[in-house]
């Protein structure tokens, strides 16, 4: 059966490290991490006031070699980072036990990891690659999934679904409509822009891991 755990991880052990020294109001989530070949690149949304700060330290961070701007919504954007560190942090972990990572957000100090291991193994796995390479982190929380196709298979983060489950309940995909995207996004206390991209998120991991999934 797979496991569900939650951990906080610092800056240092998992991504970001430098940046978010600079600009630590900045609000970072991860929309995934792709690791091949010692090579990481993570995907994330960052949200805040101060973008012109951050994407300077993301040009001047030594441990990244190129960042680019995939979306803007305003007060929030979508950035692909291109890693140039080879040290062994938290995220090579994940991809050497074949774990997922479901969602992290960084408070500028460290980060809040949700991951979803395929089985018990693969979680003895993880916390003996992190000793052997000096990693720490803090367990926060850790059971079994009992339904883990709504996690790793669909890979809906929980800000993904609560904007998805909350549109739906609230008349937001009825024809026509019982509710505008201004009055969902009041409703979840987030931005308008915010709410449209957790929106668009959500269908395209729905759609990539149950409609073509198969293909």
């Amino acid at each position: 059966m797979s496991v569900l755990a939650a951990f906080t991880v610092t800056s240092d052990d998992f991504l970001l490290a430098w940046t978010l020294e600079r600009v630590p109001e900045m609000r970072i989530e991860i929309e995934r991490v792709a690791v091949e070949d010692e090579s990481v690149t993570p995907y994330f949304w960052a949200s805040g006031e101060d973008f012109e700060g951050f994407e300077a330290a993301l040009d001047d961070d030594p441990t990244i070699e190129g960042s680019v701007t995939l979306e803007d919504h305003g007060d929030q954007r979508l950035y692909q980072v291109t890693w140039k560190r080879n040290a062994r942090g938290i995220v090579y972990a994940v991809s050497e036990v074949d774990a997922t990572i479901l969602q992290a957000t960084s408070d500028g100090t460290d980060w809040s990891v949700e991951l979803l291991f395929p089985d018990d193994g693969a979680v003895s796995a993880f916390q003996d690659y992190a000793a052997t390479h000096d990693l720490s982190f803090e367990l926060r929380w850790l059971h079994d999934s009992a339904h883990p196709e709504a996690f790793g298979q669909y890979e809906v983060t929980d800000e993904q679904r609560e904007a998805l489950v909350t549109a739906y309940r609230q008349g937001y995909f009825s024809v026509p409509g019982e509710v505008s995207l201004g009055e969902l996004a009041d409703e979840l206390d987030i931005s308008k822009n915010a709410a449209s991209a957790r929106l668009h998120r959500g269908y395209a991991n729905l759609v990539e891991n149950t409609l073509i999934h198969d293909e």
